[in-house]
């Protein structure tokens, strides 16, 4: 028995992103590109040849990266046919057709020749985004502007129509005249958007190769501050007050920072969504930031930024720039860098809860209007024991053992709250029952997951429970304690303490595992993973390791998954002592 309530959320945070469509017959190629366009900006999707493409194009597409060599459809018909049923849609051209004077007249936006590289695609796709929202006529001269420069990597001798060119260059000329103060604002526009995205790539770079926290603060408002005027970073203290922990441009000491005008704006309570704009900046404060040059300022303004992993807010960044004010769009970028940036803290944190030799313990206690959890177990009069979590996305699952309630009583409840995505029956016992339970809003365990923390243990009898975390042990605790124990009045810490990790050798949990694994297992395991049987596309079939073997197909399975179920019980057998000391 389950219920599924995903589909909905996962279609509308569909359609909110853009959609690109990727469209080449060599599939190497066109899964390359989704997977530098993957990263969260972008509904990624392939068609491997035109008439795949042809029938997945609608108007949900926003740009399509077209092949023009395919066999069957080319992409020349593709085009045609997009245009034909009038799909408002931009199209780059992707191929490794050299570009000739019979492109002038193709109604496409970009021409890109093979081979690609990931900055010509992404940079693309993120300026044909952009020119999507030009008016009609600045589009056709982006489009056409894009055609020239095309033709010109060619030598003018080796041009079919060599007069074409000239032709083209005059209608660029007569539809800039025409239009000259709107290319202008639009050209502006497209080198502020490029200069951003840039900033946002350098970002994503600077985050991979950091080691802690402060150094991705530190990165980030380096570039950020190289990109504007000055940049610094601010987190929030245990007492509720504003700590500046990096910045950059600034021509005072960060530590004598007043973030009184951040803190007045943002409030008691930082939401992830909670973008500020100062247009305003008093005279005093641009004084303080730019040690006395506040009158040469004059047109400073300010972005305050929340720093966000999914609903966690890690801090805050604040960005100064002269001359150049802030806007929607400038504040959707740097909402998208902020969840960057977020995402790059919570990484650092669960690497080194991972890899710390010690963790720190954090108890809560909670009731039933603290947690969906818990409040099924008030309302059936049962006991809830957590037997393990998965984060995946936006949604926390549990499986969970349950006394004094039947299992399908417990789905049942689940089913009625909107806070749970799936409920099912994993085992139905007599005494004691096994569900599995996946949430996506309003629990405690998601709160704790997006901090990274990992969930040691949960308890609940009859609404009332217990919660055991374990967190790195330079993390920020107070903010933690914090987030949680303020989502809710019934919710509180009531324990802390450091516990000590056992380093266990690869040599004992090689030992660990051979005492439990039989001989015809280990041959069997041994065989299976040299044979390439755990490969994909498998090396080899289970016919043709179980005949190598010399048993039955059925014996193998039989044997490997008795092996693969030891194997996973020692690995975590090992991590639990491991983590528990």
């Amino acid at each position: 028995m389950a219920s599924e309530r995903s589909a909905e959320h996962e279609s509308e945070q569909q359609a909110a992103e853009p959609v690109v469509l990727v469209v080449d017959d060599d599939k190497d190629l066109a899964d390359t590109c989704q997977y530098w366009l993957d990263g969260g900006r972008y509904a990624v999707e392939t068609a491997y040849g035109g008439t795949d493409a042809l029938e997945r194009l609608d108007d949900s597409v926003d740009v399509v990266l077209l092949d023009r060599r395919m066999p069957s459809v080319s992409g020349d018909d593709v085009l045609d046919e997009i245009r034909a049923r009038g799909l408002d849609c931009r199209v780059a051209m992707m191929t490794a057709v050299e570009p000739d004077t019979d492109i002038v007249d193709m109604p496409f936006d970009a021409y890109l020749v093979k081979p690609v590289s990931e900055a010509e695609v992404t940079e693309t796709v993120e300026e044909l985004l952009v020119r999507a929202g030009f008016e009609t006529e600045v589009r056709e001269y982006f489009a056409l502007e894009s055609t020239e420069e095309a033709l010109e990597s060619r030598d003018i001798e080796e041009l079919r129509h060599p007069n074409a060119l000239d032709d083209l260059r005059e209608r660029l000329a007569a539809i800039r005249n025409e239009h000259e103060t709107a290319i202008e604002n639009r050209e502006q526009q497209l080198a502020h958007v490029n200069r951003v995205n840039e900033l946002l790539r350098e970002v994503d770079r600077a985050i991979v190769d950091a080691r802690t926290r402060g150094e991705i603060e530190e990165t980030v408002c380096e570039s950020v501050a190289d990109a504007h005027e000055a940049a610094f970073v601010a987190r929030r203290t245990a007492a509720g007050t504003l700590r500046c922990t990096a910045a950059s441009g600034l021509d005072v000491d960060p530590s004598a920072v007043d973030l009184q005008f951040v803190a007045e704006a943002l409030g008691p309570d930082i939401s992830p969504d909670d973008i500020h704009l100062f247009d305003e900046l008093s005279k005093s404060h641009k004084q303080e930031i730019f040690n006395g040059r506040g009158d040469d300022f004059a047109s400073v303004s300010a972005l305050c930024v929340p720093i966000t992993y999914r609903e966690t807010v890690y801090g805050v960044l604040v960005v100064y720039d002269d001359g150049t004010r802030f806007d929607d769009e400038s504040a959707g970028v740097f909402s998208d860098l902020g969840s960057t940036v977020g995402n790059g803290i919570n990484a650092i944190e669960s690497k080194r809860l991972l890899n710390g030799d010690s963790v720190v313990e954090l108890e809560f206690t909670f009731g039933a209007d603290s947690d969906a959890l818990a409040s099924v177990t008030s309302a059936l009069g049962c006991t809830l024991s957590l037997d393990g979590v998965a984060q995946v996305d936006d949604t926390v699952t549990c499986f969970v053992t349950i006394t004094g309630a039947a299992a399908s009583e417990v789905v049942e409840a689940a089913e009625t709250r909107p806070q749970f995505e799936r409920a099912r029956v994993v085992a139905d016992g007599t005494d004691e029952s096994v569900v599995e339970l996946r949430l996506s809003e309003d629990s405690i365990l998601l709160t704790a997951a997006d901090y990274g923390a990992s969930i040691e243990a949960l308890e609940l009898d009859d609404g009332r429970g217990t919660l055991a975390l374990h967190v790195a042990s330079d993390a920020d605790h107070g903010a933690i304690v914090e987030t949680i124990s303020g989502a809710d009045p019934g919710t509180s810490v009531v324990a802390k303490r450091e516990v000590e990790r056992t380093v266990t050798s690869a040599e004992s949990f090689r030992t660990d595992l051979d005492d439990k694994l039989t001989d015809r297992q280990q041959s069997v395991l041994e065989t299976s993973y040299v044979s390439g049987y755990f490969d994909w596309p498998r090396g080899s079939t289970a016919e043709e390791v179980a005949d190598a073997l010399g048993i039955s197909p059925p014996t193998l399975h039989e044997h490997l998954r008795t092996a693969e179920r030891k194997l996973i019980e020692t690995y975590l057998e090992d991590k639990h002592v491991s983590e528990d000391g």
